[in-house]
């Protein structure tokens, strides 16, 4: 049965996949070059393979919804596509690895330049997935990823944590509407004035410790592109790692040293405790490469 759903299903998997990134039957089709009737058809069609209803179809309803089965199959329908696509290079002789990683997002900028290398040295296919960390390691037990890069970690007897480096944190504020010196004191800042990111348990413990937990922030963000627009708002500041400091490339922003010290931001490369055989060898010289990379670069301590 295996076997025949997947050399009759290709191209209603393709289709299902389209229809779920568009939200639309007509883009899909204007997507794939097929008429809409096909889209159509070809959804019926892989509904009835699976004997399960993918697409709500309520009266009146605008847009494509997907039903409870139709948002757990879409996983499984990507997970299915990748395989294939393995097992043709293997029936080829021509065999790509891929190794899937998942990474929150702010600490994607460390490994663009490993990526490039490790991408250079021979037949590799990278699947690159950001998340908030519990979802990640949900992600590994579930086998949906290979590797997570996160900076904290929850605990899970499938997973296993690899502190792979820690990263000083420093105030960060705009030079043109805030003056705080070169070494600030912790106690003497005003959380209202913050823009505050989440840096891990260690922080939060030591933020409460040296502010006022009872006062709120100013804003509470999970993305740290925001942080220079919302530092032009007088005195207002914000605590992050040098590297992303430098990412913004901009002049008007400088950083200041806190005292006492927040504890360094970790990274920790996330992996199954019990590794696939095929996959194992794999996943070991990721660790060990990234390892090695991260000697040489700048602002983080290796560990």
């Amino acid at each position: 049965m295996f076997w025949e759903v997947k050399f009759m299903n290709d191209e209603a998997l393709e289709t299902y996949l389209n229809i779920v990134k568009t939200h639309s039957l007509t883009k899909t089709a204007e997507n794939m070059f097929i008429s809409q009737s096909a889209v159509s058809n070809r959804l019926i069609s892989l509904e009835k393979e699976l004997n399960v209803k993918l697409i709500d179809r309520s009266p009146g309803q605008k847009g494509v919804v997907l039903t409870q089965k139709g948002e757990e199959f879409v996983e499984f329908a990507k997970r299915h596509q990748e395989l294939n696509r393995q097992i043709q290079d293997w029936s080829r002789g021509d065999v790509t690895e891929v190794l899937r990683v998942a990474s929150v997002i702010s600490l994607t900028d460390y490994v663009k330049g490993f990526y490039r290398e490790l991408l250079g040295k021979g037949k590799l296919s990278i699947t690159l997935a950001t998340h908030w960390t519990d979802r990640i390691i949900s992600m590994l037990e579930n086998r949906e990823t290979d590797i997570g890069i996160t900076p904290r970690v929850f605990y899970s007897k499938a997973v296993e944590a690899v502190p792979i480096f820690r990263e000083p944190l420093f105030l960060l504020s705009s030079k043109s509407v805030s003056d705080y010196p070169e070494v600030v004191q912790a106690q003497q800042l005003k959380r209202s004035n913050e823009i505050y990111f989440d840096w891990g348990t260690g922080f939060v413990e030591w933020h409460e410790k040296q502010m006022n937990p009872l006062d709120l922030p100013l804003m509470v963000t999970d993305t740290t592109e925001l942080i220079p627009e919302l530092l032009r708002i007088p005195n207002s500041f914000s605590i992050i790692p040098a590297c992303i400091f430098k990412n913004y490339h901009d002049t008007e922003l400088r950083l200041s040293r806190i005292v006492p010290e927040p504890p360094p931001r970790i990274c920790y490369l996330l992996k199954l405790r019990e590794l696939h055989s095929q996959k194992k060898e794999l996943i070991e010289q990721f660790e060990k490469e990234f390892q090695e990379y991260i000697r040489t670069v700048e602002d983080v301590i290796s560990i």
